[in-house]
């Protein structure tokens, strides 16, 4: 098949050098019929989008290069308009790619500069004597082979890397922090999650979902696991068959329950999960009438983390992390909804936005974290979206509409269990995704002073 297809390219390039002049249309439509064949029957192992994106740059750079030779008098097609020809040329040229080039990919970028030089100006020296290509200039012979010493590598990048494509799915977000951005994002990884047997972890949440899809893993590579959660039976049953897995019944929104909780603890932590969270329907408030999204998973957390440092129950060089949200990028820190006296009882809820504001929190009072917890590595991270019973519950319609496209909690975990087994020199005070470090805004009405970040640190330490 690759033999045919060798056989038809080389065929199409003699044909629509040597008669495309006169035959333009008919050709440049073959060469799209061509493409699209190309993709269904030889699937190349790209998306469609990922295919059309290779396609676009091939066709730009194309007209770009060959109307910059001309504009200056290198050469004279003489036609009046762009040669169709030429661009039919840069269409079928993609067919290489998927298959063909494939072992050429691996090769140094060296090496595929100078055979697009080389194969750019063979290819162009025979052609302008077939075609009615009039060269002004030995130097267009000396611009073709820069132009495509260019080009090929850069379109190599393009098409097996994902260069600027991977940009622009990032960008997107919903590309990113969906299913497919993470199977994109993990061809990337380069280091297996492996733990030290014997160590000891606290998971706050780890019944279900990431919280226990992290307690799993941990478990089976022999690390001791204590995880908490608000209902007994459900955290009994998670840690049901789990020699390595105890569970400890505690609300974060319940501060009066973090000084047992501590005690319960007999050997110091090498590994804490801040991932305990919620979205109730309606406002509560704990007993010091802090809003329960605040109190459990900022201010409680932290509370429980300082408690456990107090009681050398950290060891030095621990590793922290907070478990926050995408869903912080779309909220500008507000301070206003966190006391009940402060609340204006009949406005409404909003549950989902109060969670958000909780998590931009979280990633805003990092550099605060990294300071208190000095002799520790304390990160964030945001899973994306994945699919856990607080996603079902909590926004069902999110979970309905994104049915197939969500993360598993195993995919959800794996930069909260890298985070915390890494060899690498992460940044303490740094938020991660897929692991790797990202912006904590994404968007300029998003940032707020440092008066405000002041203010919030003057809240938590008010307790």
């Amino acid at each position: 098949m690759k033999i045919a297809k060798i056989l038809f390219l080389q065929a199409y390039w003699y044909v629509c050098v040597a008669y495309g002049y006169q035959y333009e249309i008919p050709l440049f439509i073959a060469a799209v019929i061509f493409i699209i064949s190309n993709y269904f029957i030889y699937k190349p192992k790209v998306t469609k989008g990922h295919y059309l994106f290779s396609l676009t740059f091939f066709v730009i750079y194309g007209i770009v290069q060959e109307s910059l030779f001309e504009k200056i008098n290198l050469v004279d097609y003489h036609q009046e308009t762009f040669p169709l020809w030429l661009t039919s040329l840069y269409v079928v040229f993609l067919g290489y790619y998927g298959d063909i080039l494939d072992y050429l990919s691996e090769k140094p970028k060296v090496f595929h500069f100078l055979l697009g030089a080389i194969g750019g100006f063979s290819a162009y020296f025979g052609g302008a004597k077939l075609s009615p290509i009039e060269p002004l200039s030995i130097l267009y012979f000396v611009a073709v082979a820069i132009g495509w010493g260019i080009f090929f590598p850069l379109s190599i990048k393009i098409f097996y890397e994902g260069f600027m494509w991977n940009k622009i799915l990032d960008a997107s977000i919903y590309y990113s922090f969906d299913l497919s951005g993470y199977l994109r994002h993990k061809k990337e990884f380069d280091e297996d999650i492996i733990f030290e047997a014997g160590t000891n972890a606290l998971i706050t949440g780890g019944t279900s979902g990431i919280g226990h899809a992290c307690a799993e893993t941990m478990a089976e590579q022999g690390v001791n696991v204590l995880i908490t959660g608000r209902n007994n039976e459900k955290g009994q049953k998670a840690a049901q068959g789990h020699e390595r897995i105890n569970f400890v019944q505690f609300d974060m929104i319940d501060w009066n329950q973090i000084e047992s909780v501590v005690n319960s603890i007999t050997q110091p932590l090498d590994f804490l999960v801040l991932n305990a969270g919620g979205m109730p329907d309606g406002r509560i408030y704990n007993e010091q009438g802090v809003e329960s999204q605040f109190a459990s998973q900022l201010i409680g957390h932290f509370l429980m983390a300082k408690k456990l440092k107090e009681e050398n129950k950290l060891n030095k060089g621990a590793r922290i992390v907070w478990v926050t949200s995408g869903g912080m990028y779309l909220r500008p820190l507000d301070l206003n909804d966190i006391f009940e006296k402060e609340i204006d009882p009949s406005s409404k809820y909003d549950k989902v936005g109060t969670y958000a504001n909780v998590k931009r929190a979280q990633v805003t009072l990092l550099p605060y974290f990294k300071n208190i917890f000095n002799e520790q590595v304390v990160t964030a991270m945001h899973p994306g979206w994945a699919a856990t019973p607080g996603v079902d519950s909590a926004i069902p319609g999110f979970a309905e509409k994104m049915e197939g496209r969500l993360r598993s909690p195993a995919q959800g975990a794996d930069t909260i269990l890298w985070l915390l087994s890494t060899k690498k020199d992460i940044e303490s005070g740094g938020l991660y995704f897929d692991r790797k470090k990202v912006k904590s805004h994404l968007f300029w009405f998003t940032k707020k002073s440092e008066k405000l970040k002041e203010k919030l640190i003057t809240i938590v330490e008010g307790f």
